[in-house]
């Protein structure tokens, strides 16, 4: 993709639509493509941060590791969404790590560049402030469903939510593990879960994936 399809790619990201065509441009000259494939790693948890990463095409999960040893999913991020923005702030390490679920293309940005555009747009940091704010606001919807839900209910919500995000019209594009992480359960715990959702009409289970068949029933379960 030659910088001029970057730049225009740009113009229909929230983050980066504020931006002059001439900011995007210059912003475009000096992003560089990387690919991930399936459940690699994009970076750790702690490692140093210096790059916020804009997704092309894929999905990757940005997770933390509980006590025990246990993953925990904090979110997905889809193609069109940024991440690593924390980067742009300060030289501190990350706080999380990200890897890829699906192949991703992504295109990174070194902070220090988009600062230098950032600075001089003050459309374009209300935007950034806007999508931290938008993942705080997550993360704390999603600390306040571990502890104040029951399984089924976590289960549930989870389903709901990935299905709203993508408009998938009840796909929901998650393996039994990857919805373990995001709940914060065994992955055998949320197979029984979703085997009794599956008796009683709410989901049909397949390989890597479920269809939800009954919403209403699923709103049911989450009961704080």
């Amino acid at each position: 993709m030659d910088v001029n399809a970057i730049a225009d790619y740009l113009g229909y990201q929230p983050l980066f639509a504020p931006l002059s065509p001439k900011e995007r441009l210059d912003l475009a000259t000096r992003m560089r493509p990387r690919h991930f494939a399936r459940n690699e790693v994009v970076f750790h948890r702690d490692d140093p941060a210096a790059h916020l990463y804009l997704i092309a095409s894929g999905t990757v999960k940005i997770s933390v590791e509980a006590e025990g040893g246990q993953e925990v999913v904090i979110a997905l991020v889809r193609g069109g969404e940024v991440f690593g923005e924390l980067a742009l702030f300060d030289e501190a390490q990350r706080s999380a790590t990200v890897t890829a679920l699906t192949d991703t293309n992504t295109f990174t940005l070194a902070s220090r560049d988009f600062m230098d555009v950032l600075q001089h747009n003050p459309a374009a940091m209300r935007q950034l402030l806007a999508l931290l704010a938008r993942r705080i606001r997550h993360s704390t919807g999603h600390i306040e469903d571990l502890v104040f839900l029951d399984l089924p209910g976590r289960v549930a919500k989870c389903l709901i939510d990935q299905n709203e995000l993508i408009g998938s019209k009840g796909k929901v594009e998650l393996t039994q593990e990857e919805i373990a992480s995001f709940v914060g359960a065994t992955r055998v715990a949320v197979n029984r879960v979703l085997v009794d959702l599956e008796r009683r009409g709410a989901v049909k289970l397949g390989r890597g994936r479920l269809e939800i068949t009954d919403g209403e029933l699923l709103k049911k379960e989450i009961r704080h």
